[in-house]
Formats: structure tokens, C-alpha cells, sequence
């Protein structure tokens, strides 16, 4: 799925939450226009459409209290980033690693519960890492663009542009990408 495609499907609040009780585990449309409080037929046209492009599948199950049931879930995992900061703008799609090795042997529950905190627990120091990292990028393209202005070295000047996103114009007045 292309980022366009996947910024379509996840545009729409309803098939986000869709996709975040999908994640929890494999539901049927009615199950779900309950829990979000949306008419089935709602969840129905969502279901198709994320179906249609790659984001669910389908399956149908037994179901003791009456007839077969379509059951989704997700068929994709995927991370999305956008970044707009000064002179940056940026929307990517970044690929789930190919080489997942199995463990040998599976730990126990209370270590598996463990590892997922701490796994948990360094995304969040990550993100903090990357939002001051963002931070620290924008006070610096802030500096750039007061002082290119004023850059006799043209090579210098063209550098410091490009840095800011900028190809041509006035360093005070940022171009829209």
C-alpha cells in the first residue's frame, strides 16, 4: 500500500478506531458498530473499503448462538510518520524489518509481559529523543534563516537554503512545499 492510499484509510476517525479494536483482536461487524456506537452498516462500508485495500481481511467463523459470521483483522502492520517543522516536510512510510528471527525457545508469560514494558518503555524514550532532536533542528533552521541573508559565500548560502527547504527567495519568507 502506498502512503497516499494508507493516509486515505487512516484519515477517517471511524476506521481508525476500527483498526485500533482490530489490533486488540478479531471482531465481526456487529461487535464492533457496538462498541463504537456507529450503525453496523457504517462499520460494514468501512470494513469493505479497508478490505479492498490491504488494511483487513476477512474470514467467516461458527458461531454457536446462529448463523456463520464474517470475522476481520488487521492483514498489515505499518509505521506512518509525518514531520512539518521549519523548513521540513516529511511523510514516510517505514518498512517493518524482514529479518525477524523466532526464538529458540518461548520465555514464560511474566518474562514476555517484562520485555513488552521495557520494549514499550524505550518507543517512549525514543519519541522523546526524536521530538527534541525536531526541537533542536528548528531553533538551528530559525538561526539559519536570519543569517543567510546576510552570507557573502554563495556555495554557503546555496547550502544553507537547501537545509531550510528553500531553493530560491528571500531567506524571511519560506517557500510552500
Amino acid at each position: 500500500m502506498d502512503i497516499d492510499d494508507l493516509l486515505a484509510m487512516v484519515e477517517n476517525p471511524t476506521r481508525r478506531r476500527i483498526l485500533e479494536l482490530l489490533t486488540s483482536g478479531p471482531s465481526y461487524p456487529l461487535q464492533l458498530s457496538k462498541e463504537l456506537g456507529v450503525s453496523q452498516q457504517a462499520v460494514m462500508k468501512n470494513l469493505v473499503l479497508m478490505e479492498r485495500n490491504g488494511m483487513v481481511v476477512s474470514y467467516r467463523e461458527s458461531s454457536s448462538m446462529g448463523p456463520d459470521r464474517t470475522v476481520y483483522t488487521p492483514s498489515t502492520a505499518f509505521t506512518l510518520v509525518v514531520d512539518m517543522h521549519n523548513g521540513m516536510f516529511s511523510v514516510r512510510l517505514l518498512p517493518e524489518p524482514d529479518d525477524m528471527e523466532e526464538p529458540e525457545s518461548l520465555p514464560c508469560a511474566g518474562e514476555t509481559l517484562e520485555r513488552m514494558s521495557e520494549i514499550d518503555e524505550e518507543i517512549e524514550e525514543l519519541e522523546q529523543r526524536r521530538s527534541a532532536l525536531m526541537s533542536e533542528r528548528d531553533r538551528l533552521a530559525e538561526y539559519l534563516a536570519k543569517i543567510c541573508e546576510d552570507e557573502p559565500d554563495e556555495n554557503l548560502k546555496a547550502k544553507m537554503l537547501q537545509a531550510l527547504g528553500r531553493t530560491t527567495g528571500r531567506a524571511e519568507t519560506p517557500l510552500r512545499k
